[in-house]
């Protein structure tokens, strides 16, 4: 999953997010791993599709969507996740119809394929569309946390392992996450201008 560069206004967030966030903050607010785990859907849950069937296709283009998981047409795809397309271009490019997953929340998945796909048809044409949202069957609005497979099988695991304290950090932009004895390291190890906190064991 491509990291994306950073701008000014993007460590401007940064910097405004850690003041936002600071120990005694997160300390008090931010799930401890073990509420963390209660509050996420287990990476081996169940997954379902919903499907926008923009007019650009077919009535067998948008019964191939909905079945493209079940059928394992997506066999890597996991929660939460997203496809768009280029309406001028149709379903079949393979150049502009993005599928992305792993990411933490369907928002950021929708956003990250519709981008790409803009990237890929280069302005030319009509804008990207989304067509498949990805998500744990049961998902509903206003979730408590939300993190993508990787993060919770890490969550399980490797954060499980390291020494107190200890910081998970996410990136809704990138999906990346990271795992440190504070903020700013966890931060550093999630790697995007995006990063913050969410989980704290102290």
């Amino acid at each position: 999953m491509p990291l994306f560069r950073g701008t000014f206004a993007q460590v401007l967030a940064v910097a405004l997010g850690a003041l936002i966030w600071a120990p005694e903050v997160l300390a008090q607010d931010l799930p401890g791993r073990r509420d963390a785990l209660r509050q996420v859907f287990e990476a081996d849950a169940p997954i379902e599709t919903v499907i926008f069937p923009d007019p650009s296709l077919s009535d067998a283009e948008v019964q191939l969507l909905s079945n493209a998981v079940t059928q394992g047409l997506l066999p890597d795809m996991v929660f939460y996740g997203a496809i768009a397309i280029a309406p001028d271009r149709g379903l079949a490019d393979p150049q502009t119809t993005i599928a992305v997953g792993n990411f933490h929340d369907v928002e950021a998945a929708s956003d990250a394929a519709r981008a790409r796909c803009d990237v890929a048809r280069d302005g030319e044409g009509a804008d990207c569309v989304l067509v498949m949202q990805v998500r744990p069957a049961g998902w509903a609005p206003g979730q408590p946390l939300q993190l993508s497979v990787g993060a919770v099988e890490a969550l399980r695991g490797e954060f499980r392992s390291a020494g107190r304290p200890r910081v998970f950090s996410i990136s809704p932009g990138t999906g990346n996450f990271g795992i440190g004895g504070d903020e700013g390291a966890a931060n550093l190890a999630c790697g995007a201008a995006d990063c913050r906190p969410v989980v704290s064991d102290r």
